[in-house]
């Protein structure tokens, strides 16, 4: 498991990239969605799952982040 908190990454630019656990920022990177646009979709329940680590760190798992981008992009099509 792959869980990043503080460390200067490298660029999220391919799915490869992506940590199995990436917080809002990470995911914000890759998508291009902003992070209070993903603040506000896990409040309204939209968006990608999350997972609340500790009660507080929010992280989203990367295959869940995967399975709602390849429906989005379905629903799209």
């Amino acid at each position: 498991m792959t869980l990043v908190t503080g460390a200067k990454s490298p660029p999220i630019r391919h799915v490869e990239d992506l940590p199995d656990w990436p917080d809002r920022s990470q995911l914000s990177e890759y998508t291009g969605i902003a992070v209070q646009t993903l603040a506000r979709w896990a409040v309204e329940g939209k968006g990608p799952r999350i997972t609340k680590l500790g009660g507080t760190a929010v992280r989203y798992a990367k295959a869940d982040v995967l399975e709602w981008l390849a429906q989005q992009m379905a629903a799209s099509a």
